[in-house]
């Protein structure tokens, strides 16, 4: 398209896009009748060649090989546990504790407390 603007600069644009279509249309005056005639309706389904048409290529990726042992053991090398930091004292019981927690043995001594206040 851009060459054909290219080499008739004295042409309208409007002209170089009409000139494709107009060679169509007369091409098609030459094709016979019972080949330029629409098919008729028909209910049959289309053949498939095969499932791979249906499917969209991303659902039918694999991996090529096999990963090894110690290609997944590297991967997940780096997925161990890691030290705590908020680790703090209790101010009651002085045992350690995760801040803004209750204190394990602290709310074990109360449980036992409420409990046995509820039985009496």
């Amino acid at each position: 398209m851009a060459a054909a603007l290219a080499l008739y600069p004295t042409r309208s644009w409007l002209a170089a896009l009409r000139a494709p279509v107009a060679h169509i249309a007369f091409a098609a005056s030459f094709v016979p009748s019972f080949l330029a005639a629409p098919r008729p309706f028909s209910w049959a389904i289309p053949s498939l060649p095969s499932l791979l048409e249906l499917m969209p290529p991303w659902l039918l990726a694999v991996p090529k090989k096999k990963t090894s042992h110690s290609r997944k053991a590297m991967r997940s090398a780096n997925k161990g546990l890691k030290d705590k930091q908020n680790l703090v004292h209790c101010e009651s019981c002085g045992s350690p504790k995760l801040a803004h927690n209750l204190c394990p043995k602290c709310y074990r001594e109360l449980n036992i407390g409420w409990k046995a206040k509820n039985r009496s």
